[in-house]
C-alpha cells in the first residue's frame, strides 16, 4: 500500500494539499488561512488512536458517549522545531464500571494498532491520561 498526495502552492505561503481526493489548505500564522503541518501530526495521531479505540469499545460492547482525544505537543526552540514531548487526553462518558475497559482499548491503540503512534514514539515521549465525564 501507498500514500500519495498533492501540495500545490496558492499564495504567500499557504499550501492546499489533496489528500485521498480531499483538499486541505495549510498556512503559516501569518496567513493563517488554515492549520500549520505540525498541529496535523498530532491531529493524526488522535485520529489514528480513535480509528483503533473505538471499534474495540463496541466488541467489548461498552457504551459509551463524548469520546474525544485531545493532543498537546511541546516544541523545541531549536531549528528546526520538533516536538520533545506529546501528550493525549482521552474523554470520555461513560459508566464507572468501564474504566478497566476503557483503560484496555487505549493501551492496545498505543502499543498494538496505531501506526502514527508507533511512528511518533520513536522520536519523542508520548504520555496519556484519561478524563471521565
Amino acid at each position: 500500500m501507498q500514500h500519495n498526495t498533492l501540495s500545490q502552492h496558492t499564495n504567500n505561503l499557504a499550501f492546499d494539499a489533496l489528500i485521498d481526493g480531499h483538499t486541505i489548505r495549510f498556512d503559516n500564522s501569518e496567513g493563517n488561512t488554515g492549520p500549520r503541518p505540525k498541529a496535523i501530526i498530532l491531529n493524526a495521531l488522535a485520529i489514528c488512536s480513535g480509528f483503533d479505540v473505538v471499534p474495540v469499545l463496541e466488541k467489548m460492547k461498552v457504551e459509551f458517549s463524548d469520546f474525544s482525544i485531545k493532543t498537546t505537543g511541546d516544541l523545541t526552540e531549536s531549528v528546526p522545531s520538533v516536538y520533545s514531548h506529546i501528550h493525549m487526553e482521552f474523554r470520555i462518558k461513560t459508566a464507572l464500571k468501564n474504566k478497566d475497559k476503557i483503560e484496555r482499548a487505549i493501551q492496545l491503540s498505543t502499543e498494538k494498532y496505531c501506526g502514527v503512534y508507533a511512528m511518533l514514539i520513536k522520536i519523542c515521549p508520548i504520555t496519556q491520561s484519561i478524563i471521565y465525564l
